[in-house]
């Protein structure tokens, strides 16, 4: 069976091309930062200076600002949406999931990839 030309599968769940057109766009301000704080930052955060604090989060693995989103993206995406392994708690709810897997394609991980090329990694 051939997929429609606006759908997109992507690690079993399809956000659809048109849902990286959205008006407005996910972007780290109206979505990601929100989605961060709620479900990483209790542990992946800069401020979180003490290990003991950090719930095992590695120091310097922060998720706080977008640089830190897309200098860790192939992980938080590995670790939230193919594993599932994370948040510790357990899976934020689907249509948080659906929307966070919607914000890392079409905007983190794409600009991931930009940052990797400008920053040599």
């Amino acid at each position: 069976m051939v997929a429609g030309c606006d759908d997109v599968v992507f690690n079993g769940r399809s956000p659809s091309v048109a849902s990286c057109l959205r008006e407005p766009q996910l972007t780290w301000d109206n979505f990601g930062k929100g989605f961060m704080d709620k479900q990483c930052n209790g542990c992946h955060s800069s401020l979180l200076v003490r290990q003991e604090l950090r719930n095992g989060a590695p120091m310097g693995v922060d998720f706080d600002t977008f640089e830190g989103n897309l200098i860790w993206a192939d992980r938080i995406y590995q670790r939230a949406t193919i594993e599932r392994s994370m948040p510790l708690g357990g899976s934020p709810a689907p249509d948080e999931l659906r929307l966070f897997d919607e914000w890392m394609i079409c905007e983190v991980l794409p600009e991931a990839g930009a940052y990797r090329n400008e920053n040599g990694g």
